[in-house]
């Protein structure tokens, strides 16, 4: 039995010193891997990092019932920051179309600052928990993230979430209308 396996063994015995040594020998080579998928160390280290830390925050019970069973601890991480890298990628891909959906749509450069500087007028107008929360997830962070932060469920991220967008939505309506109405 090697090194790694001992700490992982000991790790799911509830020992989060062994987590610690697990981390000192495993982070690089789960962040070259994170990197061949993100192209970028830093969103790398951000994402072998976070599972680190999801790792120290699991229950002593959760560990031995679900992962006691798993014979091949480094695939199993392994795995898990590619799906992470993979979940980044998507996010970053969908963000990037609405960008351009909602920035093609528009035929010059002073109607897309126009339109982004309506976009900021709406989210100032919401209140301060629903521009918190949006300012946030604008940055890039995760509902997990986010309810990490804000101390709320993930759930509850999701549904806030869901609400200030319609909030911006009615308040985008609302500022075109206005629009309108003054150049008419």
């Amino acid at each position: 039995m090697n090194d790694t396996t001992q700490y992982w063994q000991s790790y799911l015995k509830g020992d989060n010193d062994a987590l610690a040594k697990l981390y000192v020998e495993l982070f690089e080579p789960l962040v070259l891997k994170a990197i061949f998928y993100t192209k970028k160390p830093e969103i790398a280290r951000d994402i072998v990092s976070s599972l680190f830390v999801s790792l120290l925050e699991l229950d002593k019970e959760v560990r031995q019932s679900s992962w006691n069973k798993i014979e091949n601890h480094q695939a199993l991480l392994l795995a898990i920051v590619r799906n992470k890298c993979l979940d980044f990628l998507k996010i970053t891909q969908n963000r990037e179309r609405i960008n351009n959906e909602i920035l093609v749509e528009t035929s010059s450069n002073v109607e897309k600052i126009d339109m982004i500087a309506h976009l900021t007028t709406c989210i100032q107008e919401l209140k301060p928990d629903e521009k918190q929360l949006m300012e946030l997830h604008l940055k890039g962070y995760s509902n997990h993230e986010i309810s990490l932060k804000l101390n709320l469920s993930e759930k509850t991220v999701r549904n806030k979430l869901s609400l200030t967008r319609k909030s911006i939505w009615k308040l985008w309506h609302q500022m075109i209308l206005l629009i309108a109405f003054v150049w008419s």
